[in-house]
């Protein structure tokens, strides 16, 4: 039965075919790349100085090769083995990561802002056998490797790939000078050592061994959840999922491409799986330049690279796009040529993006997602991108609205999340009662709470669990967060639900303001506007920060132990 959203798709869309993947697993995607792509530049690390360097697709796939034989011939890892990469934005995390595919391995992508217990967890979790870590991030390796299966370190550094007299000065600088990175007791090697030793063991003979019998549906990354209700779970993905699910993208957003390859700012940190799959992976299979951005905080940083290079391709977080409007050097010429700004990894709210097209003249289109799904689940199209939405089902996806007891709900009433997607994970590892809590009859629960219309665009309430219960009513943080960010001079804002003698909870709202013109009174009439009463805070505090992921999604608990106790 056709679904009313399909009249957005294309006729290829509409006929969504696993079998039309040119590749169907991630060591292809670097040959597959580097034969269509070879000289093109594929990845620029850029610092905030705007010192950057680049290497092509060709260049790309030598040095993976060179890593993948590292791996197999030096360390003697073994197919299916795990390997962390703990790095921010840069071309080593690209090296490293199709490298390991390349060895026939399973890659675990590592926040660089874990603390030393939860990388502890991760690499133990993941049974890794091999941590690729940035030097910056080093201070934690003495204290937690020994404590792990982890046989060899091998540690990156930013100037990486940099030429060789100003690698050494850049490297110094941030070792003797600014003194960022720290010393490591730890046995390690550096990535280029690392890259050298395994140039020398390379061959088509072995390369093609490493991934001998390997199929679309082996494990290819344990990426682990943000952890916002609890600690982090290895949600376990398939390279035909990955690959499916940048896919799927690509039929959504096909008209807004050049067909030449995008000119892509990374800021979004790669390890997420929104950035991984959506940018690194979906870009490589166009030929597209990204532009990685190794710290986008604080958004200054991010001069040089709008200044560099004409961005056509531009995804962000709602926090991201609020911090950037508040720059003294933002303008509206770095957009000239931007012909796509996407939104996900967190709620997108209306007054950010409102004020957003008002100062680019580009419409910021959100999209929805999870990792348990290898990224994307739904987008707003961008023929009929409609604000306060997350759009509509991606190709190949099915997508359902239902209630407690998995009964759809109709039209236009909240119910939870439900999907099945050939990006879908094979579960949690190590998590049989998760898994089995979160996939049900083949069908992946979310724990969102979702409004869908006739059309097929879906507004995401609020998560189950932060769910404020007033007086027995359900009130979502994320509406209230989205009337309040239209308030100008309204930076960031939280909302949590606060104990109250009278409805059980009440709506409490934790804001960042960029003037003193933003008073509580002005965040209440503005509430009282465009929200029922119930769902008027009873509490707002203006605060220095409101506590969030690198993904942009406000870290409720976090937001409560600081602030509420």
């Amino acid at each position: 039965m056709t679904k009313p959203w399909e009249k957005y798709y294309s006729d290829e869309a509409k006929a969504f075919d696993l079998a039309n993947l040119p590749v169907q697993m991630l060591h292809e995607l670097a040959d597959e790349a580097a034969k269509e792509h070879g000289p093109k530049p594929a990845l620029t690390t850029i610092l905030p100085t705007g010192a950057e360097t680049t290497i092509t697709y060709s260049e790309l796939l030598d040095h993976a090769n060179s890593f993948a034989a590292y791996l197999r011939e030096v360390v003697g890892v073994k197919q299916g083995d795990c390997v962390a990469l703990m790095t921010p934005n840069c071309i080593g995390f690209g090296v490293a990561s199709l490298g390991i595919a390349k060895a026939g391995c399973i890659s675990t992508n590592v926040n660089p802002l874990y603390t030393a217990g939860e990388l502890e967890h991760q690499l133990n979790d993941s049974a890794a056998q091999v941590l690729v870590i940035m030097n910056l991030f080093g201070d934690k390796v003495d204290a937690v490797v020994p404590k792990t299966n982890v046989r060899q370190v091998v540690v990156l550094s930013i100037v990486d790939f940099f030429p060789g007299l100003k690698k050494a000065l850049l490297g110094f600088v941030l070792k003797r000078v600014r003194k960022v990175v720290p010393d490591i007791a730890t046995a390690h090697v550096t990535f280029a050592s690392a890259l050298a030793q395994g140039k020398r063991q390379t061959s088509a003979a072995k390369l093609s061994s490493y991934v001998d019998g390997i199929t679309p549906t082996h494990t290819a990354v344990y990426q682990y959840t943000s952890g916002t209700t609890g600690r982090s779970k290895g949600a376990e993905l398939h390279h035909q999922g990955i690959l499916s699910n940048a896919y799927q993208a690509h039929l959504l957003t096909e008209d807004q491409m050049s067909g030449n390859g995008e000119t892509t700012l990374v800021i979004l940190p790669l390890y997420h799986i929104t950035a991984f799959t959506l940018i690194f992976v979906a870009g490589m299979r166009t030929g597209g330049h990204a532009i990685l951005v190794p710290n986008p905080r604080p958004p200054s940083n991010l001069k040089s690279a709008f200044e560099n290079h004409q961005v056509t391709w531009f995804t962000g977080i709602n926090t991201l796009f609020a911090a950037l409007l508040a720059e003294p050097w933002f303008d509206r010429k770095y957009f000239e040529n931007v012909r796509f700004s996407g939104s996900g990894g967190a709620a997108q709210q209306t007054g950010v993006a409102t004020k957003w097209e008002e100062a680019t003249g580009i419409r910021i289109n959100q999209g929805y997602g999870m990792t348990e799904i290898s990224g994307v689940l739904t987008l707003n199209p961008p023929a009929d991108n409609r604000f306060g939405t997350v759009g509509i089902p991606v190709p190949g996806a099915e997508v359902r609205i239902v209630d407690n007891d998995g009964n759809d709900v109709p039209l236009g009433e909240p119910g939870e999340v439900i999907a099945r997607s050939p990006a879908l994970m094979k579960g949690y590892i190590n998590r049989p009662d998760a898994t089995a809590e979160t996939i049900v009859d083949g069908w992946l629960h979310s724990g969102d709470i979702g409004v869908m219309d006739a059309d097929g665009f879906i507004e995401i309430v609020d998560r189950k669990k932060d769910m404020i219960l007033v007086s027995g009513f359900n009130v979502s943080p994320n509406e209230i967060e989205d009337v309040i960010s239209t308030i100008p001079g309204v930076v960031q804002v939280g909302v949590i639900g606060i104990p109250d003698e009278k409805t059980a909870e009440a709506p409490a709202a934790f804001i960042v303001r960029s003037d003193d013109s933003v008073t509580e009174e002005a965040v209440l009439e503005t509430c009282r506007a465009g929200l029922t009463n119930y769902k008027t805070p009873r509490r707002v505090e203006f605060v220095d920060e409101v506590p969030v992921t690198l993904s942009g999604k406000v870290l409720r608990r976090e937001l409560r132990d600081k602030y509420i106790g």
